[in-house]
């Protein structure tokens, strides 16, 4: 394997449970205990599974409110609540990015990839802004590049934008770079998975509660024991 791709929103960077939690406190006067969230993810990121299979959520955007309804709810949160807090925590994400989040050893987890010879990039579904985020939290520059649906205009999980990586893999120096040498990297199954395992790439799904067990792919905790593992496995070979 010669290239390791990261998701963003979800995986390199995570959302600021606590901000969202407090959007909960001053609109609903409730408090959600923000370690709740972790696993509160996976519903939502099986309601959005669940919309993909019916093809009612053609677009990022379009499964914005479809995760978060379904997350919230998990924590208790009715329909009814979800409509009033929803847009409070939009606003919250306008004032300042809520995927702010970034798991301590991640940056270090990147650059020990690519001291390791890997080539590290991003392809992230986003709107134009996820490399000046990346940047701000400090995980741009072990990044050889970062693929932006909002710029590309393609989104996952079309092939296409996998294949826009490959080419400018290549331009950065892995000339012979094929999808089969690759891991892809991300937190949604059929945008990231189905995606990438389309183009010819090795899907890892993260898995922070280790409850994908019956996946038919590979499943980690987090960003930055996955990149340990790669360091050792090639120091090693």
């Amino acid at each position: 394997m010669k290239a390791v791709f990261f998701d963003a929103g979800g995986t390199l960077v995570h959302i600021d449970y606590q901000r969202v939690a407090g959007a909960v406190r001053r609109v609903l006067g409730r408090d959600v205990p923000a370690k709740d969230f972790v696993a509160a993810e996976y519903a939502g990121r099986a309601a959005v599974e669940a919309g993909m299979a019916k093809g009612d959520l053609p677009t990022d955007t379009s499964r914005w409110s479809v995760h978060f309804r379904a997350m919230l709810g998990s924590l208790g949160l009715s329909d009814a609540e979800f409509e009033r807090v929803g847009p409070e925590v939009m606003a919250e994400h306008k004032r300042k990015h809520l995927w702010s989040h970034v798991v301590p050893g991640t940056t270090e987890g990147l650059a020990s990839l690519r001291q390791a010879g890997y080539l590290v990039a991003v392809i992230s579904n986003a709107d134009g802004t996820v490399e000046q985020l990346l940047a701000s939290l400090g995980l741009r520059e072990p990044l050889a590049f970062v693929i932006d649906s909002g710029v590309v205009r393609v989104e996952k999980p079309d092939p296409r934008i996998f294949e826009i990586a490959l080419g400018e893999a290549r331009k950065a120096g892995e000339a012979g770079l094929v999808a089969a040498d690759c891991y892809y990297v991300g937190d949604i199954y059929p945008i990231d998975v189905v995606g990438s395992r389309n183009v010819g790439m090795k899907p890892v799904l993260l898995d922070p509660l280790g409850r994908y067990g019956a996946r038919d792919c590979r499943t980690i905790r987090d960003v930055p024991g996955f990149c340990r593992e790669l360091v050792s496995a090639r120091r090693a070979a």
